[in-house]
């Protein structure tokens, strides 16, 4: 956990260095997530929502309407399970306690598209994004004493909708958003077929000068 949220905030270093000779059209995203695992991540690993989370994202606006940038974040999933009689391989049994982690670090390239631009007079201005990239994955299972961890890094994918609530200027704008994410990890092990979640977040994007 400690190695990823260590990745997440170097990345947030790098995405701050990059916007050093940055124009008004740079910003910068910060926020909180709430996630909920879905389909074969929920039904065969974790159930539980997720409530530590975070990402980031540094974007350059291309027009009013349309940005791209680099996004990332961090999700933590935990769940302990009741004591139960578990069978391992050559027909042995072992009565133990299993603990599951997921720890789940996105880097992507994201796109967002806001129908109502810069707008002046709209006091609450929707937006959809959609991204790609890859998700730094750190699996754990831990059966008692006995278990470990494991990592990679599939492939990843997202698409989200939500609100933006701009102050400021109409350029240089500074707002508060609101959202939800889908997304998508093309992970496979053991039981689990995909690492699909939906995260509801909240945050603030604001330019960098």
């Amino acid at each position: 956990m400690k190695k990823n949220i260590l990745i997440f905030m170097t990345l947030c270093v790098c995405m701050l260095t990059l916007s050093a000779s940055a124009q008004q059209k740079l910003k910068m995203e910060l926020g909180y997530n709430v996630s909920a695992p879905l389909g074969s991540f929920k039904n065969d690993f974790i159930g539980n929502t997720s409530y530590r989370g975070g990402y980031g994202e540094l974007s350059y606006a291309f027009n009013p309407k349309f940005s791209l940038g680099l996004h990332s974040g961090f999700q933590s999933y935990y769940q302990k399970f009741d004591r139960q009689v578990y069978k391992l391989e050559a027909n042995q049994t072992v009565s133990a306690v299993v603990s599951n982690t997921m720890e789940i670090v996105p880097v992507m390239l994201r796109g967002t598209f806001s129908p109502l631009g810069a707008s002046a007079t709209a006091k609450i201005q929707p937006y959809v994004s959609a991204g790609a990239g890859v998700s730094l994955v750190n699996y754990g299972q831990y059966l008692g004493e006995f278990g470990g961890t494991e990592t990679s890094s599939p492939f990843a994918a997202q698409a989200g909708a939500g609100i933006k609530i701009p102050f400021g200027n109409q350029y240089n704008q500074t707002a508060f958003k609101i959202g939800a994410t889908y997304n998508f990890t093309n992970y496979k092990r053991n039981e689990l077929s995909g690492l699909n979640t939906v995260g509801v977040n909240a945050g603030v994007v604001f330019a960098l000068k």
